[in-house]
C-alpha cells in the first residue's frame, strides 16, 4: 500500500525554523544560551506577553504582516485557513515539549503547563477530576461517572520525523462511540427523515450578536424523533461505559488513524485503556507509543457488530414509539437562548466553502 504524501510537503520547513528562532529571541534574548531543561520550561510556560511578541514576529517573517500586540487578534482571524498551517507549525516550534516538540491544543488551568503531567494518564486523570467537578457545579444531581481513559478527546499538535502534524488522542471506546454515532444519525435520518430549518427568530439581532433559532421539521413527528433521539443518547453512553470497562483489562495498544478530512495532516492516536496510558511519557511521545502500535483491522469485527447492534437498537425502538409513544405528553425543559457573534454566523454560513489555495 502506498504511503499517501505529506499534505504540507510545499511548506519551507528551513523558513519556519529561521522564523520560529527569531521569534524566542524576541521573547527573551538569552533563550539561546540556556540549557534544553531551561528552554524548554520556557517554551511550555512563556507569560502571555512574550507569546504574543512571538506570534507577531511569526506573522511577520512567514506572512509578510505587521502588526501590534493590540492588533494581534483581529490579525488572526483575518489569516486564511491553510496559511494558518504554517503559523502554526512555527508556534510549535516555539511551546512544544519533548523529542516531539508535543502541545496541547487546550487551555490548561492558571500556573500549570503539559510539563506538570509526566504520563498521559497523570493529564487524562487530572482532566477527568476537573470535568466531574464542573458537572457537580452545573448539573444538581449529578451522580458522576467512573474514570475510563480518554472520555475527553485531547487536541494535539506535535512533529513526526520532523514535520507538522494536528492530532487527536482519544480512547478506543470513544472512538467506536464515534462510528456508532455516525451509522446511527444517518439511520435516524432513515427512520424519520428531518431537516433544519430557520426559527422565527434566527438571525434577529441580540445584546452581543444574533439569536441562533433553528427548528427540527421532521413531517409531523417531531415528537416522535425527539424521543428517538433521546433514548439514542442514552444507548450510547451506556454503551461507551460498558465498551470501557471491557477493554480495561486488554493488552496495551494504541492504534494510528490518518483520516483524509481536508488538506491538513492529521493522525488519530486511539489508546485502548489506561494501563496504556500510564506507559506512555509526554516528552517522549512517539518512542513510548511505537511498541505499542497495534494494526486496527483486530478490532474491526467487534466495530461493525457494535454498529449493527446499534442499527438493530434503533429500529426496535422506532417500532416501539411509532405504537406506543404519545406524542401530546410535551417533556418540561429549561428554554435557553443561543446568542452567536456575527463572526460565527458568518463561519456557519461559509462552512462548505472552498478553502483559498495556499500560495
Amino acid at each position: 500500500m502506498t504511503k499517501p504524501a505529506y499534505k504540507l510537503a510545499h511548506i519551507d520547513k528551513a523558513e519556519i525554523a529561521l522564523a520560529a528562532r527569531k521569534g524566542l529571541m524576541v521573547a527573551d534574548s538569552h533563550y539561546f544560551a540556556w540549557p534544553a531543561k531551561q528552554q524548554e520550561r520556557f517554551r511550555a510556560t512563556m507569560s502571555e506577553k512574550a507569546r504574543q511578541k512571538v506570534e507577531c514576529v511569526l506573522i511577520d517573517c512567514l506572512l509578510g504582516i505587521k502588526c501590534s500586540a493590540q492588533e494581534l487578534p483581529n490579525t488572526w482571524d483575518d489569516i486564511p485557513l491553510p496559511k494558518l498551517n504554517i503559523i502554526n507549525w512555527a508556534n510549535l516550534l516555539t511551546q512544544g515539549i519533548g523529542e516531539d516538540y508535543i502541545c496541547l491544543n487546550e487551555h490548561m488551568a492558571e500556573g500549570k503547563s503539559l510539563l506538570d503531567f509526566s504520563t498521559l494518564y497523570d493529564y487524562d486523570y487530572d482532566n477527568y477530576l476537573f470535568q466531574e467537578e464542573a458537572k457537580k457545579q452545573d448539573f444538581s444531581g449529578y451522580k458522576g461517572v467512573d474514570y475510563f481513559a480518554y472520555q475527553y478527546t485531547s487536541w494535539v499538535r506535535l512533529l513526526i520525523q520532523e514535520q507538522f502534524y494536528y492530532a487527536s488522542f482519544m480512547s478506543l471506546a470513544t472512538h467506536f462511540l464515534d462510528e456508532i454515532e455516525s451509522a446511527g444519525s444517518d439511520h435516524i435520518r432513515q427512520l424519520i427523515p428531518h431537516d433544519y430549518v430557520d426559527g422565527n427568530d434566527q438571525g434577529k439581532p441580540e445584546k452581543g450578536g444574533f439569536l441562533w433559532d433553528m427548528k427540527v421539521d421532521a413531517g409531523g413527528l417531531e415528537a416522535q424523533l425527539e424521543e428517538l433521539q433521546s433514548r439514542w443518547y442514552v444507548y450510547q453512553q451506556e454503551r461507551w461505559v460498558a465498551l470501557s470497562r471491557s477493554i480495561s483489562d486488554l493488552p496495551s495498544a494504541v492504534f494510528i488513524q490518518d483520516p483524509d478530512w481536508d488538506d491538513d495532516p492529521h493522525r488519530l492516536f486511539i489508546f485502548n485503556n489506561v494501563t496504556t496510558l500510564k506507559l506512555i511519557r509526554w516528552q517522549h511521545f512517539l518512542s513510548d507509543c511505537k511498541p505499542l502500535i497495534t494494526d486496527f483491522s483486530l478490532m474491526e469485527e467487534q466495530l461493525k457488530k457494535e454498529i449493527g447492534d446499534a442499527i438493530s437498537w434503533l429500529s426496535e425502538n422506532h417500532k416501539d414509539i411509532l405504537k406506543n409513544f404519545d406524542p401530546k405528553i410535551t417533556k418540561l425543559r429549561k428554554k435557553t437562548k443561543i446568542i452567536m457573534s456575527s463572526r460565527a454566523m458568518e463561519d456557519l454560513a461559509n462552512i462548505d466553502s472552498d478553502d483559498e489555495p495556499y500560495q
